[in-house]
């Protein structure tokens, strides 16, 4: 650099002013005269100098010599020597002596550096492995595999995690068991060790892990001649299988697609893709290969040697025991939340992959589903809820599963869990029960095959009888498993299922609503499903006679929290808790027969235990005996599936099912009426009575006109054996209750009228029978102003029903002629 090049390099450094010249000339003078330079820099080219003259003399030397012998030309290395690199060393080691070393713990300080050394580290580690059989090289290799795959894991840095666990994977050759040798083993031991290790860091890489653990399985089952899955659950499937005659053949057709996969055959001959022409080379294409080595496994029928070698070696395959295999399973409890979400849900999808081909199906990795759900179960219940909402998706998809064996392992697999997570109480507020249970409602739903259906009905029952106490909010889907299989094809399931729902409204009813009383609907909802049933009429019935028992129950305050019977407590006030309200103030009403005539009227349910079931936590006697429900939502919302469900049963076509509802309906009216408040029996009266009344009219109305005489005749007899009946009921439920009911008098005397005032000949002699039954009964305790009402209604009936009498006495006018019509035009 010149002096002008150095002034104008300078210029404006001293605060945005020049220099003096003569000051930067005179340093540029001292540095042209005196150079920078550093201690080591001297060093280092003394000693490059020296060894240049030294090689120069040598050179000139031998130069000479060979000139003697003639045919030498000098050949250029730009290699380093041996002495270069080793002098090299040294320096540096000399100059690392003073240095001051600090331990990074921070990842942000490693990163930079990994990122410039992963690949010269995968690529040294891979090219070893492959080329060179030694044991201590080999271990180096697998040591340095471990400790890069390891530390990417721990750092975050997720696509370098995922490239050295698929090289760690691809150098198993799990993919190719003919090509593995004793190395292959322990690359499959550095990778469970890997496993072990950074389990909470690997995520979806579990799904490589996972799948090379279930090859590896199922090479050990081979290999020790023990029958496979394939064998064990491939009959079920309906497909012509050779294991029935053996397991030599099945072996020995497995073995020979094995063979396949480690040569260069076409593709078609292991039904594979043409992709994959001349075996599967990597992990990715695994799970195919495995369902291609399941077809030549059920489809060849002969062609094997019991005795045939082995196709892997026992020492290699022996290598890795099933214990250490397990290890990984078991190990799944020391995974953080995240970490062992991750690992369930890779381990249903290799389930799912073992499972697909359902001629020769796995089941390897949905017991160890079963196994690592034990191990996990005490996990706090948020973390366990993230881990079901994997596993109960995945119950459903096996539970339908098209392999009938296939399915009903997995079902019996979910009764196992359940059963074991029913050990645990549940926590307050929490519907872990319930969330639990619902894999069985939809695969009840969506199965079709009876045996699994079947199943699940006894699956349940059993959990009823070891777990009822714990059962608390999974009672929701146990009735809704209940109900789906009441309106089943099949008459056993339906008598199955029932047997179970009697138990437990017999021996366990105060269970039901323990945890939420909204459980009592679900019970009466299944109830009058199985009323629905079309198969068994005493089923039916016996669900009638039940649901007389579960009014009962609901009258006494055995449903929820029942309040003390405490005067001045206003009925309104009470919270949306308590299914039953208190109302001092309210006027008695003539039948609260207490428990005796309500558990008279039970009918198929024994009296011993309903007197059991009913002092069960129940209410005193003289708390019975002030209990008042009102026109409130949560009272209705308890009482009114009930009556409205008894009430559509009316119109059943079966005459017992339609005169027991009829009777069970107005004899729970007439036995609880006296608990019900004058809005409460108002909204009964307009929601529940009037509908069957205005149902019947409108089934009159259309067969009298639009129908068969045959479709007539039944409907007129339908009408005098149930239409007489409820209206008789009525009047004696309004004579019985006639303080409570008095509101309601005029409209039950516009829905006399209505019938009175019809054409239908019926309609008007059942309207009339019922009107004279109201005026016997009530006309002792009507008043003036009551009987003015009575006496008018029956007026304006007489007067919409008088025939007009001018018409019958009066002769008709005579009809004038066109000749006179055209006479007197013309006038």
């Amino acid at each position: 650099m010149s002096v002008e090049d150095f002034l104008k390099n300078n210029r404006g450094i001293n605060d945005g002013q020049d220099l003096p010249q003569e000051f930067v000339r005179s340093v540029y003078d001292r540095i042209v005269n005196n150079e920078i330079k550093m201690k080591d820099d001297l060093v280092d080219s003394a000693s490059a100098k020296q060894a240049a003259e030294a090689a120069q003399r040598g050179n000139l030397l031998m130069n000479a010599l060979w000139s003697i012998v003639g045919g030498y030309k000098q050949a250029e290395s730009a290699e380093p020597s041996d002495d270069a690199i080793k002098t090299t060393l040294d320096k540096l080691h000399e100059r690392a002596k003073g240095a001051t070393y600090f331990i990074a713990t921070d990842s942000d300080t490693v990163r930079p550096m990994l990122e410039l050394t992963w690949a010269p580290l995968l690529g040294c580690f891979s090219l070893l492995f492959d080329e060179y059989s030694d044991p201590r090289l080999l271990n180096i290799c697998l040591a340095g595999f471990e400790a890069c795959t390891c530390l990417v894991a721990q750092l975050g840095v997720s696509n370098l995690r995922d490239v050295f666990v698929n090289s760690l994977c691809n150098f198993t050759h799990l993919h190719s068991p003919s090509t593995m040798k004793p190395k292959n083993g322990l690359a499959f031991r550095a990778l469970l060790n890997v496993a072990l290790q950074v389990g909470n860091h690997l995520d979806g890489r579990w799904l490589e892990v996972l799948r090379c653990v279930s090859r590896w399985e199922l090479l050990q089952q081979i290999a020790s001649g023990m029958p496979t899955d394939a064998v064990l659950f491939a009959g079920a499937a309906g497909a012509p299988t050779g294991a029935e005659k053996g397991l030599g053949k099945a072996g020995a057709a497995f073995k020979e697609q094995l063979k396949r996969l480690g040569t260069n055959t076409p593709a078609q001959a292991a039904g594979l893709t043409p992709a994959a022409s001349g075996g599967v080379r990597s992990m990715d294409t695994l799970a195919m290969s495995e369902a291609s080595i399941k077809q030549a496994h059920i489809g060849a029928g002969s062609g094997g040697n019991k005795d045939e070698e082995t196709l892997v070696p026992p020492d290699i395959i022996n290598s890795v025991d099933t214990a250490q295999l397990n290890k990984v399973y078991m190990s799944s409890s020391s995974l953080d939340s995240d970490g062992i979400v991750a690992f369930v849900r890779c381990l249903a999808t290799i389930s799912q992959d073992e499972l697909r081909d359902a001629r020769a199906p796995r089941v390897f990795s949905l017991t160890k589903i079963v196994e690592i759900s034990h191990f996990n179960m005490a996990r706090i219940r948020l973390v366990w809820s993230r881990i079901w909402a994997v596993l109960s998706q995945y119950f459903i998809a096996v539970g339908c599963h098209s392999n009938l064996a296939v399915a009903m392992y997995a079902v019996d697999s979910l009764r196992q869990l359940a059963m074991k997570f029913l050990e645990r109480d549940e926590l307050a507020n929490y519907t872990f029960q319930n969330d639990f249970m619902r894999p069985f409602v939809v695969v009840m739903r969506q199965s079709q095959a009876v045996e699994i259906r079947e199943l699940i009905i006894r699956c349940l029952s059993q959990m009823v009888l070891a777990r009822v106490n714990n059962v608390k909010s999974g009672w929701k889907s146990m009735f809704m498993v209940f109900t789906t299989a009441a309106g089943d094809a099949d008459p056993t399931i339906v008598r199955l299922a029932f047997d179970t729902i009697e138990k437990i409204v017999r021996e366990h009813f105060g269970h039901i609503t323990e945890t939420e009383t909204a459980t009592f609907t679900d019970c009466v909802n299944c109830l009058i499903a199985f009323t629905n049933n079309p198969h068994s009429m005493t089923v039916a019935l016996n669900a009638i006679a039940f649901l007389r028992y579960c009014a009962f129950k609901l009258a006494e305050g055995a449903i929820g929290d029942l309040p003390s019977a405490v005067s001045g407590v206003d009925a309104e006030a009470l919270g949306p808790t308590c299914v039953v309200a208190i109302d001092n103030t309210a006027r008695p009403g003539p039948a609260s027969n207490g428990f005796d005539s309500s558990a008279a009227a039970v009918g198929t349910i024994s009296s011993s235990r309903a007197q059991a079931e009913g002092d069960r936590g129940t209410a005193t006697t003289a708390q019975r005996a002030s209990l008042k429900f009102v026109d409130r939502d949560e009272h209705v919302y308890f009482w009114f599936p009930l009556l409205a469900g008894l009430s559509e049963l009316t119109f059943d076509p079966r005459p017992e099912i339609r005169r027991s509802a009829l009777e069970v309906l107005f004899d729970v009216l007439k036995t609880h009426g006296g608990s019900f408040a004058e809005s409460f029996w108002c909204r009964i009266f307009e929601r529940v009575l009037l509908p069957i009344f205005d149902h019947v009219r409108a089934e009159v109305t259309d067969t009298t006109t639009f129908t068969s005489e045959r479709r007539r005749q039944q409907e007129d007899a339908w009408l005098y054996e149930t239409c007489t009946h409820c209206l008789q009921h009525l009047v004696d439920l309004f004579s019985q209750y006639y303080e409570l009911m008095l509101p309601l008098l005029r409209q039950l005397l516009a829905l006399l009228k209505s019938f009175i005032s019809r054409s239908h000949a019926s309609l008007a002699n059942v309207g009339v029978a019922a009107y004279t039954r109201l005026v016997a009964n009530c006309g002792p305790q009507l008043q003036p102003h009551t009987w003015t009402q009575v006496t008018d209604m029956l007026q304006q009936v007489i007067q919409e029903t008088l025939p007009y009498a001018a018409e019958l006495v009066t002769p008709p006018h005579k009809q004038a002629s066109q000749d006179d019509i055209a006479a007197a035009a013309a006038a």
